[in-house]
C-alpha cells in the first residue's frame, strides 16, 4: 500500500462538500463563510510528523497571501480535541483552527490521513487536492497562484 491509497477522494472540479467547523477557543465556521474568497483547507494531526514539518510553512504562505485576499482553515483529524488544542497553542497559527470529532468532514472529502490540503477556488470548487507534507513555500504559492487566477467562466 504506497501512498496512492491515502489520496483524498474528493474530485477536483467538484463543489467542495459543506460543512460547519468549531473553532478552538470557540464560535465556528462553515465553508460559505469563505465565499468569493480562494480558501487553503488542510486536515492536520498533532502526532503527525509531516504536519509538523509543513506548519511552519502553512504560517509564512498565511502572512503572504492573506492580505491578498486567500483564506486559510486547519482542520484537526485522528487526533484528540486535547491534543490537538496544544498542538494549535504551541505553533501559534494564525488562522481559524478547528477540531474535526468523529472524523466527519474529513469523510465529506475523502480524507485518508493527515495531513491532506484542498485548494479551494472563488466558486468553492475544489481546485486542487494534495496528500503529503508541504514544506517548500514555493510548492504552496504556485498552488495557491493557481485559485487566485481562477474565474469561472460566465
Amino acid at each position: 500500500s504506497g501512498p496512492q491509497d491515502k489520496q483524498p477522494t474528493a474530485r477536483i472540479g467538484d463543489p467542495a462538500p459543506q460543512f460547519t467547523l468549531n473553532l478552538i477557543g470557540g464560535g465556528s465556521v462553515t465553508l460559505n463563510d469563505f465565499r468569493d474568497k480562494p480558501l487553503i483547507v488542510t486536515f492536520m494531526a498533532s502526532w503527525c510528523p509531516c504536519s509538523n514539518e509543513s506548519a511552519p510553512v502553512f504560517k509564512e504562505a498565511y502572512s503572504r497571501y492573506n492580505p491578498k485576499g486567500v483564506e486559510f482553515l486547519m482542520i484537526g483529524i485522528q487526533d484528540s480535541e486535547t491534543k490537538f488544542t496544544k498542538f494549535v497553542d504551541k505553533k501559534q497559527f494564525p488562522f481559524p483552527t478547528g477540531f474535526d470529532k468523529g472524523d466527519k468532514i474529513a469523510r465529506l472529502y475523502g480524507v485518508n490521513a493527515p495531513p491532506t490540503t484542498f485548494f479551494i477556488t472563488r466558486e468553492g470548487k475544489i481546485g486542487r487536492a494534495f496528500y503529503g507534507k508541504l514544506v517548500e513555500i514555493e510548492k504552496l504559492s504556485g498552488w495557491i497562484g493557481e485559485i487566485r487566477e481562477k474565474r469561472s467562466e460566465s
